[in-house]
């Protein structure tokens, strides 16, 4: 291979598949980005074997060809690098780079030795709205698990119902449900890896310019999402996702209206004095007021008074105190509805004009007193 390209176009490449280069790689090759030539561009491509992402670069391409070099080396040489051009080479098993007054000559191993990447085939690919769809991916996929022992609650479930599409997740202690109108011509039942749409969400942040994602399914077990000059490839989730509509309230006896920001200001003094204390915070709703409070031996307690409207009995119940703070940082609306039925079911959390979202956490049993 030989090729010339500018700095910053193959830094910005770099940095965004090193996303997906794993700290702890099963194979040692996937700690290599791959570089190829391709229909006259340069690809740049990352995977950790569930997920694989390819950012296609323009660049004069004089000869083809391909290489892999390991992902940190070559980001961190490509960013101490002048703007300009950088003239790339493959020779004798090795990757050079000029530009400037800089020449680097990095190790690398045959293109032949990374896991296969697939070409963008001929799938059709379905145009939505970039928007609504990170809009739809953000509102639930902080409610997976990332614990890798449970992998059926690491993904988002989307699926088509009627003329919605439904986004859930949940890790067994909270769950997050989003109704969207995008439209897909096809019935769909899926579960995609709440990783793999982060990275979706990232990309579509840095392509301001891009009004609309594309989907396809290049095989029964994959899902590719095409933002701009970026190509993400992921392997769907197989099993059985639990029945998540069976846990959502279809009633309450107490319903609340706060301000969402002062209710964040609360939860986040009341999380100092949590943190030794399993994370519980507690809300006793009563009087127009939700008092927000937190004790922890030795450490010590704080109470805060959140104004509110309360219509309802009111009552107690204790979260964690995490959850609710990812909840808050992704709750996009100014107000929000806060629905309980006693202190030990679910609470129910809701924008106030919008009946497409809604946010469940479960309680944390807790001594009276």
């Amino acid at each position: 291979m030989t090729a010339s390209l500018l700095q910053e176009n193959l830094l910005r490449a770099l940095l965004r598949t090193s996303r997906v280069v794993p700290a702890r790689p099963q194979l040692p090759i996937i700690q290599n980005v791959l570089l190829s030539t391709d229909e006259g561009k340069l690809k740049i491509t990352a995977t950790n074997l569930e997920t694989t992402e390819s950012v296609w670069v323009r660049a004069k391409i004089e000869k083809e060809g391909g290489i892999c070099v390991s992902s940190r080396l070559l980001s961190d040489f490509v960013s101490s690098l002048p703007q300009g051009t950088v003239q790339i080479t493959i020779k004798e098993g090795a990757l050079t780079l000029l530009c400037g007054g800089f020449r680097a000559t990095i190790p690398g191993a045959a293109a032949e030795e990374f896991p296969p990447v697939f070409s963008r085939t001929g799938t059709s690919e379905i145009p939505v709205g970039r928007d609504e769809f990170v809009g739809a991916i953000s509102s639930v996929a902080f409610a997976a698990a990332s614990d890798e022992g449970r992998p059926l609650l690491t993904g988002v479930k989307i699926t088509k119902q009627g003329g919605l599409v439904v986004f859930a997740a949940t890790d067994g202690y909270r769950l997050s449900v989003k109704k969207t109108a995008l439209k897909l011509k096809e019935e769909l039942d899926i579960l995609v890896p709440a990783k793999a749409l982060g990275e979706v969400v990232k990309v579509c942040g840095e392509e301001k310019e891009t009004k609309e994602v594309y989907l396809s399914k290049p095989t029964e077990a994959q899902l590719s999402f095409v933002v701009g000059d970026t190509e993400i490839r992921t392997r769907l989730i197989d099993g059985e996702y639990p029945n998540f509509e069976k846990i959502i309230p279809t009633k309450h006896n107490t319903r609340v209206l706060l301000d969402k920001e002062p209710l964040l200001r609360a939860v986040r003094s009341a999380a100092v004095f949590a943190r030794d204390s399993a994370n519980i915070i507690r809300f006793h709703v009563e009087n127009q007021t939700v008092v927000v409070s937190a004790n922890t031996p030795q450490v010590g307690e704080d109470e805060i008074d959140v104004e509110a409207r309360v219509d309802g009995e009111g009552g107690d119940m204790a979260f964690n105190s995490r959850f609710l703070l990812e909840f808050l940082a992704n709750f996009p609306e100014e107000e929000l509805l806060f629905e309980m039925t006693g202190s030990l079911n679910p609470g129910v959390f809701k924008p106030v004009k919008d009946d497409t979202y809604l946010h469940i956490i479960m309680p944390v049993r807790v001594a009276s007193g």
